[in-house]
């Protein structure tokens, strides 16, 4: 829906029993502070189509009950916002070293979803140690692609989650990591914007639980991709898009 001037009304503070309160894709650019009135909400996606930032007033500390929480990919440079009491969160979306401290993170452990958007003030080692505390995690998706610098994995970020099944990374890097830096029973890998110059696959097609691979927009920026005989033995969907500098693919038998 579309709400005049892009404001959620503050009627919406009312409805205290909600629990369930989804503005996906309503074009809201301010939101009422009256929203601290929903302690009983489980689920709050706040993924709207903001064609500019979106102000979130500091009331999701509030929320205590919350399980599911999806933050605007785009707020307001002031805003700051707690979310430590969330300790029930299981699902966090878009959650930004900006505009929250990543120390909050160290006391949702029970989250089993994330995404983490890195900010020029969080070094990789901050960021790692706090991930490191949450051992539960399933999907972990990282997007450090506002960071002036090309990552050298090695010794920066540990990506070693004993439960991790689903990893999405959106970072310039020259090379991906060896594969002894992955998860152990890692199925799913996305990346976005890497502009690696080796060829992934080498790597890729040894990590053995792999179900899925996802490589989009400019994440292989080199022109000659390899696929192994006897590589990903369990793949069942790859999907190549917008390597605009790819020309040759080659797939031996038995890939």
């Amino acid at each position: 829906v579309k709400f005049e001037g892009g404001k959620l009304p503050s009627s919406i503070g009312g409805l205290i029993h909600l629990r369930f309160l989804s503005l996906y894709d309503a074009e809201v650019s301010h939101l009422p502070s009256s929203m601290g009135n929903l302690k009983l909400l489980l689920y709050l996606s706040l993924c709207v189509a903001a064609k500019e930032p979106v102000h979130v007033p500091n009331v999701l500390k509030e929320m205590l009950e919350l399980r599911n929480l999806f933050l605007p990919s785009l707020m307001h440079d002031k805003t700051k916002l707690d979310l430590g009491d969330l300790v029930n969160l299981e699902e966090l979306w878009y959650f930004s070293t900006q505009h929250s401290s990543v120390t909050d993170l160290l006391r949702i452990t029970k989250l089993r979803s994330l995404s983490v958007s890195l900010s020029e003030r969080v070094t990789f080692e901050t960021q790692s140690s706090s991930l490191r505390q949450l051992r539960n995690l399933e999907t972990l998706h990282l997007d450090f692609r506002y960071k002036t610098y090309t990552v050298d994995y090695v010794g920066e970020l540990d990506l070693d989650f004993i439960h991790l099944k689903e990893l999405g990374l959106t970072v310039h890097m020259s090379k991906i990591p060896d594969q002894h830096q992955f998860p152990p029973h890692l199925e799913h890998i996305s990346l976005f914007y890497c502009r690696m110059e080796e060829d992934p696959m080498p790597t890729l097609e040894k990590l053995l639980h792999l179900k899925s691979v996802l490589l989009d927009t400019d994440a292989f920026v080199g022109r000659r991709m390899v696929c192994s005989k006897g590589g990903f033995p369990q793949l069942c969907a790859l999907e190549i898009s917008e390597e605009s500098e790819l020309e040759e693919w080659i797939v031996e038998e038995g890939s």
